[in-house]
């Protein structure tokens, strides 16, 4: 091969390769290279074809109210953490209620799992993201157990529900989750929003100033909940829990305390699917208030990513390997809901003024 040639081939290979060393990235991430590998995009798919993929939307916990309130730290979680959520009062928080299916206009009923998700933004400091869920623990303890659990609630393009059959064949094939299928049929669900307790599930780690570590877990429990109103009209309303916390906020505002428990030694702490000693030390941080709400249809935080990974210095991810897989799905869920055309929310900029 002459010089000439040589030089040409050089030059085409030097502009062609890194477009497609790129393609080859996007390939390898989607999973085209390895079919079998537990890539984020076959995570969507059994999601899409579980819910249904309403376009514009949540892959889950579709339907959701905003809502805007302040975090007032105890100072009491500053001997185990060094992050300013934990020091500093006032703190402005937008968040999320929503319930976990993936259809955004389902009908609200009391055993539907709720959750709830939070922006903590300090002055002058790194911000804190977290999602929490109504039940105690959480059934899959790891990645694969996830998209097993995902894959067994497809929906039947006939019926255009779950096989029964394919979420008891998922539940006996893991008798490792036995307790956590116990503790959560053994929740009794509350009544409404506002009198519900959130649970992080997973676990995190704290570090403080002298850097001593400690691997936490949280809640957010309800602080004097008003009761939820009794009324006629709630037999006929989908959007029943909905319209009872906006209520409520109209009347005053509401109040969570996040408590967040210290494991011990022998807790297993990388495995959300257990659940640790009754006897751990619990602390205090502050206090939650939410004062109003808003429609995702006309509020910032419906276009939000609550992204469990985004964590202020002095809070970090511990072993436990699902706030990752968590991260990695929201983020792939944003990027394909923000290029689509969405039908209005089913609570509407309407339903959250005062009346």
């Amino acid at each position: 091969m002459s010089q000439t040639s040589s030089s040409r081939l050089l030059r085409w290979g030097c502009v062609l390769l890194p477009p497609a060393l790129l393609a080859a990235g996007f390939a390898w991430a989607a999973g085209l290279f390895s079919p079998h590998r537990l890539s984020t995009a076959r995570f969507m798919t059994v999601l899409e074809n579980g819910g249904g993929a309403a376009p514009g939307f949540r892959r889950a916990h579709s339907k959701g109210l905003c809502v805007l309130g302040q975090f007032d730290a105890s100072g009491a979680m500053t001997a185990y953490s060094s992050a300013a959520v934990f020091s500093q009062s006032h703190i402005p928080v937008t968040g999320r209620l929503a319930l976990a299916p993936p259809f955004p206009h389902i009908v609200d009923g009391p055993g539907i799992v709720r959750s709830m998700a939070l922006r903590l933004q300090p002055d002058h400091a790194q911000e804190w993201r977290t999602t929490m869920n109504d039940p105690p623990l959480q059934p899959m303890r790891d990645i694969q157990d996830a998209f097993a659990s995902f894959s067994a609630n497809q929906r039947d393009p006939v019926t255009h529900k779950p096989d029964p059959r394919l979420a008891k064949a998922y539940e006996e094939a893991r008798p490792w989750l036995k307790t956590a299928y116990a503790a959560n049929r053994a929740h009794v669900m509350s009544s409404d929003f506002a009198n519900d307790t959130f649970n992080s599930i997973d676990s995190f780690q704290v570090t403080n100033a002298q850097g001593e570590r400690h691997t936490v877990r949280w809640s957010m429990v309800p602080v004097s909940p008003p009761e939820a109103p009794v009324r006629p009209e709630d037999a006929h309303d989908p959007n029943v829990l909905f319209t009872h916390v906006i209520a409520s906020l109209h009347q005053q505002p509401l109040r969570w305390n996040l408590v967040v428990t210290i494991a011990n030694p022998s807790d297993p702490v990388n495995d959300p699917s257990q659940p640790w000693a009754p006897t751990d030390r619990t602390v205090t941080a502050g206090t939650l208030t939410l004062h109003s709400s808003a429609s995702e249809d006309n509020s910032p935080c419906g276009g939000m990513v609550f992204d469990p990974t985004i964590l202020p210095s002095g809070l970090s991810l511990s072993g436990d390997p699902l706030p990752a897989l968590r991260s990695a799905v929201y983020m792939r869920s944003f990027v394909r809901r923000s290029g689509e055309t969405k039908d209005p929310s089913s609570i509407t900029p309407a339903m959250t003024q005062p009346h």
